[in-house]
């Protein structure tokens, strides 16, 4: 009765659809292109020199095993991401997790040799989340955990020191917040909560990787965990 009175539209078209985006819009979303750097799969130049990872994997650690995201930051792409994260569009969750999904199905890094691991949300602050009222990161997750059949724990949480949006600083400012603004919850590193060996962290976009990798360490320092992957909606350009 619901559905017949408020119908579901598709956001990008507006024609009516099972979910809030309609499979020709969802399959006319812009991928990230190959080739991509087999470590945080960012969009490579073919050149003679190309090689396997991107110039600033090779410059910067990377405690994380791979990452991988689905789409890439055009302003269409961005905008969907907007409208999840400021504009309590959380039905969009489910829309474009199947995204995350394909992303998984065509990685055997990540199908095969994170079978069976556990997915876990980056967190967002505490005025965040009570602001909006949700964590568009879990939101994403649930939603990727409902298709693959894999579990969520929600393993880490912010620092009160970090505060405010990452979005406008320098890679060197994000990459000292990040790492100030993860930890692990008492649960899991008191070991009164155990997890699989193989850790799958959600986010919706990636940009310079600090906040990832600030996450990674931490995840890393958990008794039994031996190996993370990062999955994200958006590949967003390094500024």
């Amino acid at each position: 009765m619901l559905s017949w009175i408020y119908p579901t539209t598709c956001e990008l078209c507006h024609e009516s659809a099972e979910l809030s985006l309609c499979p020709d819009c969802l399959a006319g979303l812009e991928r990230v292109p190959r080739p991509i750097c087999l470590y945080c799969g960012a969009p490579l130049k073919i050149t003679p020199a190309t090689t396997a990872g991107c110039p600033f994997c090779e410059r910067q650690p990377r405690p994380f095993t791979l990452a991988r995201s689905a789409l890439l930051g055009n302003e269409q792409n961005m905008q969907l991401i907007y409208k999840l994260k400021y504009h309590q569009a959380i039905y969009l969750a489910a829309a474009l997790a199947p995204l995350l999904a394909e992303v998984w199905h065509h990685t055997p890094g990540l199908n095969q040799d994170f079978a069976g691991a556990c997915l876990v949300p980056v967190p967002t602050s505490s005025e965040h989340e009570q602001k909006r009222g949700y964590n568009q990161a879990a939101e994403l997750a649930t939603a990727l955990g409902n298709i693959l059949g894999l579990p969520i724990a929600h393993v880490l949480q912010r620092c009160d020191t970090e505060h405010g949006s990452q979005t406008r600083l320098s890679a060197t400012q994000r990459r000292l917040n990040a790492y100030r603004a993860f930890q692990v919850r008492p649960a899991y590193s008191e070991n009164r909560r155990s997890l699989p060996p193989h850790i799958v962290l959600v986010d919706d976009v990636f940009t310079t990787g600090s906040t990832a990798r600030a996450c990674c360490h931490a995840l890393l320092q958990i008794p039994g965990v031996q190996r993370v992957a990062v999955m994200t909606l958006v590949r967003a350009e390094r500024k």
